[in-house]
């Protein structure tokens, strides 16, 4: 989004906080760092400069990056929601969204779409601030901020769009790092927040990460430039994982010879998740086809049978481009 762009929106966003004293912030299902630290640090920055509104942070960190300080809500009344402003990050179709109820059934007044993902959306947003080029929702919250007041950014605040814009670019590894992202990054650190702490945290792995990372190294499968690993549920239980565990598909990165890898994840129903990543190609191409999408080089899908996986994987080492 250009300078002039993200002013328009960054005004019309201002006008809508103003009109509402009910706000609530939806993050996505499967919650991680970029939707729950980009959801904490708005309902922080918004609390900052309107201390008289009601800010709503509904969902949960899912047990996720325990050592910060999350902060949730229950869902308000129908008789407030009907007057509340909806604020969705990092996400857009209803079915993508925590507490998406409230959305399908049309609950509240007015509805906002913060998102980096490039995808079309099924909901009747009033506002849509949707732009790829950001490494992050959190990166555009970021952005949005500075934008509106440069001052009003604090050491909290930091901390959790730092966790978002962090963890989605992989460390700032993914090719959608830009220089305004180190700009914007270099801002937070401004704050002077710890960021060395939070790193520490990120990096510490438990004894089931180290048995499953040893499992994937094990049983990891190859076909042509893809290099893929299916993780059954019945592994899953077995090897104690959780959710933010068996989504670590970057086990499997950057192997010369392999462009494409991949990751499927079964549930306990038998559907399968899949994860898919390239240094080199356009993935979200394949994921569309299997009720999924994403970025370019990063995105996900969901299939129902093992059979698919063959199937999916040969299919993803036919992409040229």
């Amino acid at each position: 989004m250009k300078n002039n762009s993200i002013k328009i929106f960054a005004k019309q966003f201002l006008q809508e906080i103003k009109k509402h004293q009910y706000i609530v912030i939806f993050h996505h299902q499967r919650p991680d760092g970029d939707c729950l630290g980009s959801q904490q640090a708005l309902k922080l920055w918004i609390k900052k400069m309107f201390p008289d509104k009601k800010i709503y942070a509904i969902g949960s960190n899912e047990n996720l990056f325990t050592f910060l300080d999350w902060k949730f809500n229950k869902i308000p009344s129908d008789k407030i929601l009907s007057k509340s402003l909806g604020i969705i990050v990092d996400a857009n179709y209803a079915n993508r969204i925590i507490c998406n109820e409230l959305i399908l059934e049309n609950k509240l007044k007015t509805l906002i779409r913060i998102d980096h993902h490039p995808e079309k959306d099924d909901v009747n947003y009033k506002l849509r601030f949707v732009d790829s080029s950001y490494s992050s929702s959190a990166e555009q919250i970021t952005h949005l901020i500075k934008t509106i007041d440069s001052s009003s950014i604090d050491k909290k605040i930091s901390t959790f769009l730092y966790l978002g814009i962090y963890t989605d670019s992989g460390r700032f590894f993914y090719d959608n790092v830009t220089s305004r992202t180190h700009i914007l990054v270099s801002w937070l650190l401004d704050t002077k927040f710890n960021v060395f702490n939070l790193h520490k945290n990120l990096s510490i792995r438990t004894i089931e990460e180290l048995e499953f990372n040893k499992y994937v190294l094990s049983n990891y499968k190859t076909y042509k430039n893809v290099i893929y690993c299916f993780i059954s549920y019945q592994n899953i239980k077995k090897l104690k994982l959780k959710d933010s565990n068996t989504n670590r598909v970057d086990f499997l990165a950057n192997i010369k010879g392999y462009d494409i890898w991949i990751f499927f994840i079964q549930n306990n129903d038998q559907s399968i998740r899949v994860r898919l990543r390239s240094n080199k190609f356009n993935i979200a191409q394949l994921a569309h086809q299997y009720n999924g999408g994403g970025h370019k080089k990063a995105s996900g899908a969901i299939i129902y049978h093992e059979n698919q996986i063959i199937e999916m994987v040969k299919k993803a080492s036919l992409i040229k481009d």
